[in-house]
């Protein structure tokens, strides 16, 4: 019978340590011991996932060895549910690993895990920080025990696909990039370094002077051509990654929906801490931009940048759609829930037209967003508008796609 690593996640947690994590957690034993499994196999996707990256498989096994995840990390795990500083050893180390695996999509990853076991977002993202290293360990072990290197870690990952499948979250699949959690893991192809061997030696000897006459071509044809004007990357003030925002400029342009729905996920019900209930997408701006919120080792600053993924203006205008309101409402109300919270709306276009019309333009609708979210209730000295223009790009405007990604509003958290 094949071994399934998420077996012995849930018996390291059986009995008295589900009651350390539920009370930690402020959750239902019975809420926490369901959760096991999705967020298990989750993490176990993220290293799946890690290993078809190039170094990927050498840089677990590293982390393996450097973190100390052994048989005697697994002996000291319990006292380390205990509390105080051992369970804050413990996240801690969980956050960091779950970093180097996820990325910029760990918030997302979050809500997905959240949204499958109905586990409060706080409360997802700890379980998580808690199971990293606990798979980390068994892996250990398990390494330890049959005497394995780097490939026969992605190996033992390999054999788990089937399990991890059966339990992972449907949604996960779109954190991890993979049209389906079939994908998963796999050592990268090996790229072919040095001459092959298969090579007659006079042409190896041969073999600089021709690579210098094959760039010396090259560059005498890249002299001949016209300069081609290179689109500029996005600026440092504004997060790649980011879903776009809305549709139109200047000039006119079909008013669509900034984001495919389906690549917001499935919309659920999520409890703000003050006890309202919104029903947002897994991976919309709201949820991001809670979690950026939530996540103490996340500073307000002036790189973060969260797009709208559901407001609409009029074609060339400032004037926000109707179906614009529903995500206007629920900025709001997580303003509300944060009172400390301040934003920045940043509003931007593509580069076609009058510049200063675009500059024009993207202040207007900038402040459109800043004005209605204060017309719902917030202090207008906690947001702040500005426009950009046709600056900080976050796609190519050489195409339409581009451009319509590049018309949008931002925010981002000015204090937490």
């Amino acid at each position: 019978m094949a071994l399934n690593l998420l077996d012995l996640v849930t018996k390291e947690l059986s009995g008295e340590n589900i009651g350390k994590i539920s009370a930690f957690l402020g959750e239902s034993s019975s809420g926490v011991t369901s959760s096991i499994g999705p967020a298990a196999a989750s993490v176990m996707a993220g290293l799946m996932s890690k290993t078809s990256a190039h170094d990927g498989a050498q840089d677990i096994f590293s982390r393996i060895n450097s973190g100390g995840y052994t048989d005697d990390f697994l002996k000291r795990f319990s006292g380390m549910l205990a509390g105080k500083s051992g369970t804050d050893e413990l996240i801690k180390a969980g956050s960091d690993l779950l970093s180097f695996l996820f990325g910029s999509k760990l918030g997302n990853l979050e809500a997905v895990v959240s949204s499958a076991t109905g586990l409060a977002k706080g409360s997802s993202s700890s379980l998580l920080a808690m199971l990293a290293p606990l798979i980390m360990g068994i892996l250990g072990k398990q390494a330890a025990d049959e005497n394995l290197d780097s490939a026969g870690v992605v190996n033992l990952l390999d054999s788990q696909k089937g399990f991890v499948q059966s339990a992972a979250p449907a949604a996960l699949s779109n954190v991890l990039g993979l049209a389906s959690l079939s994908q998963l893991g796999g050592l990268p192809p090996s790229a072919p370094t040095g001459i092959p061997g298969n090579i007659p030696a006079f042409f190896k000897g041969l073999w600089p002077f021709l690579l210098a006459v094959a760039l010396l071509l090259l560059l005498l044809k890249t002299c001949g051509l016209q300069p081609v004007k290179e689109t500029p990357p996005p600026a440092p003030g504004v997060a790649v990654d980011t879903l776009q925002a809305e549709a139109d400029t200047v000039e006119a342009a079909p008013d669509t929906t900034a984001v495919a729905a389906d690549s917001l996920g499935s919309f659920g019900e999520y409890g703000l801490p003050n006890g309202v209930k919104l029903n947002i997408p897994e991976f919309g701006i709201e949820r991001k931009l809670i979690a950026f919120i939530e996540d103490a080792t996340k500073p307000a600053d002036k790189e973060t940048w969260f797009s709208f993924d559901r407001i609409v203006f009029d074609t060339g205008k400032a004037t926000l759609k109707p179906e614009s309101q529903e995500q206007l409402d629920n900025i709001s109300e997580i303003l509300k829930a944060y009172p400390a919270v301040e934003l920045k709306f940043g509003g931007y276009t593509d580069n076609t037209g009058d510049p200063q019309a675009n500059l024009k333009l993207s202040q207007a609708r900038a402040e459109t967003v800043m004005a209605e979210i204060v017309k719902l209730g917030t202090d207008k000295a906690r947001l702040a508008a500005e426009g950009y223009g046709e600056q900080h790009p976050v796609a190519d405007n050489a195409t339409e796609e581009g451009r319509q990604r590049n018309r949008r509003v931002d925010c981002r958290v000015s204090k937490k």
